[in-house]
């Protein structure tokens, strides 16, 4: 993959919250980094509970079920 890919992938994961589409677009992308082992299954599945909820942060669900995010992959504001 190339670094162009990983960042586009990355402005996706961090979809905004209340766009229309956005839950599946950022599922898209957990999908896209769990394959390549860089986010556990935990979080996967935080962001497939989400998909189809464009209004809910999967960020702020995996802190309040305690998972674990990768601080490379934590939104801008968490980092």
């Amino acid at each position: 993959m190339t670094q162009a890919e990983d960042d586009w992938q990355k402005s996706e994961l961090h979809a905004p919250i209340g766009l229309p589409g956005s839950g599946a677009r950022r599922y898209a992308a957990a999908m896209y980094f769990n394959r390549q082992g860089r986010l556990s299954d935990a979080l996967l599945e935080i962001y497939r509970r989400c998909y189809r909820l464009d209004d809910e942060n999967p960020f702020d669900l995996a802190l309040f079920e305690g998972i674990e995010v990768p601080d490379n992959l934590a939104p801008p504001e968490q980092q």
